[in-house]
């Protein structure tokens, strides 16, 4: 892997060859785009499934390509990605706009991408858009692995929850959300318990928008005694800048937090979530995995970049923090893009 840009010879080369490469799969997908777009208005009808199929193989091929060359295990320089990433996001931005979805995370309207709306749409998985074409790049971006491994996040988070009403069903079980956002495994838990009161749930989110939208959703289910709801800024919480009351927890989980945080204040709001746990209680954080194939796209075409960490980070961390021990467990959604890591508050001794 060599670093630091040559003026003339390999490095230059093997940036050209990259972008011949990435040019030639972007000519590809903008052909097959127009090829549907004045055929479909000739035939005026519907595009139909084969033809959506074919759009979404060549955009994931171009992913993989914008992966190969600008990704982490690129070895061009910094500059030269960056260079090479916006070029692709040129190309890709009157395409983006169209769709509903990918239009979202582009703008941020809430000021960054992977804000409630946006993520509640993935979990929705319509494709919307403008015209014939903007419902086609909403299926190409809810099709590529990071977004599917969003989806994937919210049955495992369900799980975790039916285990800890397994393990007490005696009585309810105390869970907290960081950053709760559409809070979507709560409902989806909700829906299938007979008894709605063997969960009480908390939402924190700093987002007022967020929380508003839950809330709606929680008051139209009768939910309101079960589910409470915080607004707080976490990195004040975990800095000590401000405070919240909560009964001993059983289970915090944050699905999609730590990615935004550097190490230093993650362990902060591991010590901070370890003070609100009851003994025996677990802290699940979320986090993307290295392993993630759409990270480029992510880094360089929608300017959403995300601290991606390992299981060997995430034992580090937690050893780093008050837990003082490696995870107790690490698990993965599907596709092996979100890791889940793990740890107990130990039931005797320290805190």
């Amino acid at each position: 892997m060599h670093h630091g840009t040559s003026p003339s010879g390999s490095g230059e080369g093997a940036a050209a060859a990259d972008w011949a490469r990435l040019s030639e799969a972007l000519s590809a997908f903008k052909q097959r785009l127009a090829d549907i777009e004045f055929g479909a208005l000739r035939a005026g009808r519907e595009v139909d499934e084969a033809t959506v199929r074919a759009v979404v193989v060549l955009f994931l091929e171009l992913i993989r390509l914008l992966n190969e060359s600008t990704g982490d295990g690129s070895s061009h320089p910094r500059a030269v990605r960056k260079d090479l990433g916006r070029r692709v996001q040129v190309e890709l931005l009157p395409y983006i706009l169209l769709g509903k979805l990918f239009e979202r995370m582009h703008t941020k309207p809430r000021g960054y991408a992977g804000d409630y709306l946006t993520i509640h749409q993935m979990y929705e998985n319509r494709p919307q858009g403008v015209g014939r074409l903007g419902p086609l790049m909403d299926r190409c971006i809810l099709e590529v692995p990071t977004i599917v491994a969003v989806r994937n996040r919210r049955g495992l988070l369900a799980r975790e929850v039916r285990r800890e009403l397994q393990a007490h069903p005696d009585r309810p079980v105390r869970v907290t959300s960081l950053a709760c956002g559409p809070a979507q495994e709560l409902f989806d838990i909700y829906e299938e318990l007979e008894d709605p009161s063997r969960l009480r749930s908390t939402g924190i989110d700093i987002d007022f928008q967020a929380l508003a939208f839950v809330a709606e959703r929680r008051d139209d289910a009768g939910l309101r005694k079960y589910m409470g709801l915080e607004q707080s800024n976490l990195v004040y919480l975990a800095q000590g800048r401000s405070t919240l009351t909560l009964p001993p927890q059983d289970l915090i989980y944050s699905i999609g937090l730590i990615d935004y945080f550097d190490d230093e204040l993650v362990v902060q709001l591991m010590n901070y979530a370890y003070q609100l746990l009851a003994p025996g209680g677990r802290l699940i954080l979320g986090n993307f995995h290295p392993r993630n194939i759409g990270k480029a796209l992510a880094d360089h075409v929608l300017d959403w970049e995300l601290v991606h960490r390992t299981e060997a980070d995430m034992d580090r961390l937690y050893g780093a923090s008050a837990f003082g021990r490696p995870c107790s467990r690490v698990v993965f959604e599907e596709l092996g893009i979100n890791l889940f890591a793990e740890c107990i508050k130990e039931r005797t001794g320290g805190g």
